[in-house]
């Protein structure tokens, strides 16, 4: 899977001035509601960030899933069927929107194909529905990361979407301190830490709490000051290392942690058998390697300015910990 995308010319796309439009109905007023689609809306985080957008009286939240409305489904919520690699479906699923929020991703299920053709085909058909602003869940750094497939993904959408002339928002999340499986919280139970690569190198986290905070208030931000911004998110302590992280969560469930070292060379001994029979392993290990390089640090300096102040990382781990009931 290369990067080698171009954009489809839309034919609407050269009305300048119903874009701009359509971007003031997107921020202007904090009491006109505004109608945001979520993409991704079934996944672990744009789950959490339909819950965010839910409890906004100026939002009408439209919820996108290739098999429509779950069982569990909110009253507050209207689900649209569609499909990323179906362009047609895209755009049903954008009649009438004025934001589109995307989370979507496929990597994790061994394909890039949402990744690279889905997000080409979101963006052409926002494109043609003259979309007010696109908030697009990208990754710190990308632009440094070629060799990290999911991470270069990011960046040729990022691309995209600045070619297009739609009104944008990257929010740029670095490490997920916790996942729908969460290996730290497991560890930390049985008393342990597992350190990717060494216990010294710095990068950044956030908790995915915060993160669709995060991209719920970029979809609803009250004017056009936030449009074609991009916003790295983390903590206001910067980056830590992971024997940082085994110390926090140690003092926060008062229960000590033995950290073990999964050392780099590993990691480079297992990327090149690893390609042979798994591009999702192969990704994940070219992610670690670049994790070494130092790079994949955040600068918060416009997620205060836009979304408040950023947490510290005793904070985050505390909420992280009560909800996996570490602590009370």
């Amino acid at each position: 899977m290369t990067g080698d995308f171009k954009l489809t010319q839309s034919p609407h796309s050269s009305i300048a001035s119903d874009k701009t439009a359509l971007a003031d109905t997107a921020g202007s007023s904090a009491t006109a509601s505004r109608k945001v689609l979520v993409v991704g809306a079934t996944g672990f985080l744009g789950a959490k960030i339909l819950r965010n957008l839910a409890h906004d009286a100026n939002a009408a939240v439209v919820a996108m899933s290739r098999k429509g409305a779950p069982s569990n489904e909110s009253a507050d919520i209207e689900w649209v069927r569609g499909d990323m690699m179906d362009p047609a479906s895209l755009d049903r699923a954008l009649r009438g929107v004025d934001v589109v929020v995307s989370s979507a991703n496929s990597y994790m299920k061994g394909s890039l194909d949402t990744d690279f053709q889905g997000n080409k085909n979101l963006i052409e058909a926002a494109t043609r529905a003259n979309i007010g602003r696109f908030v697009f869940l990208s990754i710190v750094s990308s632009e440094a990361a070629s060799a990290v497939p999911h991470f270069h993904a990011k960046k040729v959408a990022e691309d995209l979407i600045k070619a297009s002339g739609v009104p944008y928002v990257f929010v740029r999340a670095p490490t997920f301190l916790d996942q729908s499986s969460d290996l730290i919280a497991k560890g930390a139970k049985a008393g342990r830490f597992l350190a990717l690569g060494d216990k010294t190198t710095r990068w950044s986290y956030v908790l995915t709490d915060d993160l669709a905070s995060y991209l719920a208030k970029a979809a609803t931000f009250p004017g056009r000051e936030i449009n074609n911004q991009t916003i790295d998110v983390g903590w206001r302590d910067g980056p830590r290392s992971q024997q940082e992280i085994a110390d926090l969560v140690s003092e926060v469930i008062k229960k000590r942690l033995t950290v073990r070292v999964m050392p780099w060379l590993v990691f480079r001994l297992l990327a090149r058998p690893v390609k042979l029979f798994s591009e999702l392993g192969h990704d994940l290990i070219q992610m670690f390697l670049f994790f070494k390089k130092g790079v994949y640090v955040s600068n918060i300096a416009k997620q205060e300015h836009f979304f408040g102040p950023a947490p510290t990382s005793r904070d985050a781990i505390t909420r992280w910990a009560k909800g996996q009931h570490l602590i009370a």
